[in-house]
C-alpha cells in the first residue's frame, strides 16, 4: 500500500511540473520585457487600449511633429508666419488639427493657445485622445548675442506620460522654399495629460 501511495504522489508531482504542463513553452507568453516601460490606457466608453511603451510613445510624437511640420509649411512659406494649432493623435491612430478660431486671430497668440489647451485637456480627459502636440510660430532671442531667430516651437504630450519641446529654426529661401536648421529638444512641459 505504501508504495502505491508513493507512486501516486509522485505521478501527482510530475503532473504538477512545468515539463508536463498543458501550457508549456509553447502555450505561455513570454515574460514582460522589464526594459520597456509600459502603461495601461483606457480609451473611450471603457475600451482597453494595448499598453503604450516609451518607445512607441515618441515614435508617435515624432509622427505628430513631421505631420505638423507638413500641414504648416504652405502657411509659413505664403503668409511668413502661421496661426497656433494642435496636432492631436486619437485612440483610433487618426491625426486631426484643431486650428485657431477666427476669433482668437487677433495679434494675442497666448490667448489662442490658451483655447487650444483648453479644448485639448477637455478631449485628454475624455479618454478621446493620446497624445498632442501644439505648433507656434516663434521668435526666440539668444542671451548671448541677442539676436533674433525665427522658428516653430513644439510642445508635445503624450498619454505616457512623455513630453518634448522642440524648438526648429527655420528660413524661407528666395525662391520661396521652407529650410528647417538644426532642431533644438528638452524636456516639456505636460500640458494635457497632467492631473488638473
Amino acid at each position: 500500500m505504501r508504495s502505491y501511495l508513493y507512486i501516486l504522489f509522485a505521478l501527482l508531482a510530475l503532473l504538477g511540473s512545468p515539463w508536463c504542463s498543458a501550457e508549456g513553452a509553447m502555450g505561455e507568453s513570454p515574460p514582460p520585457d522589464p526594459t520597456e516601460a509600459s502603461e495601461p490606457s483606457a480609451g473611450p466608453g471603457g475600451v482597453s487600449q494595448p499598453p503604450v511603451s516609451s518607445k512607441i510613445a515618441r515614435r508617435e510624437l515624432q509622427t505628430l511633429l513631421d505631420e505638423g511640420l507638413r500641414m504648416l509649411a504652405p502657411e509659413l512659406v505664403e503668409q511668413g508666419t502661421f496661426f497656433p494649432f494642435v496636432a492631436m493623435l486619437g485612440h483610433d491612430n487618426e491625426i486631426r488639427l484643431i486650428g485657431t478660431p477666427v476669433s482668437l486671430r487677433d495679434g494675442h497668440p497666448e490667448r489662442a493657445m490658451e483655447s487650444l489647451v483648453k479644448k485639448t485637456h477637455q478631449l485628454a480627459s475624455e479618454r478621446r485622445i493620446r497624445a498632442a502636440g501644439f505648433f507656434m510660430d516663434y521668435l526666440a532671442t539668444r542671451t548671448d548675442t541677442e539676436t533674433s531667430q525665427p522658428g516653430i516651437r513644439v510642445e508635445l504630450n503624450h498619454i505616457h506620460p512623455d513630453t518634448l519641446s522642440v524648438f526648429i529654426p527655420y528660413m524661407i529661401t528666395s525662391d520661396k522654399k521652407l529650410r528647417l536648421l538644426t532642431p533644438q529638444y528638452k524636456k516639456g512641459k505636460n500640458l494635457v495629460f497632467a492631473n488638473p
